[in-house]
């Protein structure tokens, strides 16, 4: 019986540690909107508790408080609402600069694929053409997909053209 609930916890720590090591590479853009809509959504609530307690401590107190300890309290929670929108500004560069790279990525990508094909073309046009040597200085082209022969002195500007069929 302990055997089956040690193994269950163990199992369950690596399953958990997976997900943690998945959520921290990025991974799961809509837990990591959850999670940062749910800590603004804590700090909004923890703001407003504080405001509550100073307020319900300048009523029932009966000294009155000093301005400096309002003021250093709400400059307290300020500086630590700005560090929380600092984490989340960070959390979200990290988060846009990945998605460019993976862009930039592809894009590279379709790039070189395009130029392989655009390769490929190029070496298939030149290697239609087949050179056909002939006597007194005439040159022969021969089209491999229509046969047509195209014949072109090389002194004079006369081209004949022939269709072998």
């Amino acid at each position: 019986m302990n055997t089956n609930k040690v193994m269950y916890w163990l199992v369950l720590g690596v399953f958990a540690l997976g997900l943690h090591s998945e959520y921290r590479n990025g991974r799961f853009p809509a837990i990591h909107r959850l999670a940062d809509h749910a800590g603004s959504a804590l700090c909004r609530i923890a703001t407003r508790a504080e405001r509550t307690v100073a307020l319900a401590r300048v009523l029932t107190s009966p000294q009155p408080l000093a301005a400096d300890d309002l003021l250093a309290s709400a400059r307290d929670r300020e500086f630590a609402q700005a560090e929380v929108l600092r984490d989340q500004a960070r959390a979200h560069a990290e988060l846009f600069r990945d998605q460019v790279r993976a862009q930039a990525g592809l894009i590279r990508a379709q790039a070189e694929l395009q130029q392989s094909q655009i390769e490929q073309i190029r070496w298939r046009t030149q290697s239609q053409f087949k050179f056909a040597n002939a006597t007194r200085r005439r040159v022969t082209l021969i089209c491999p997909k229509t046969g047509a022969r195209i014949s072109v002195d090389a002194g004079l500007p006369n081209v004949e053209v022939s269709d072998n069929f």
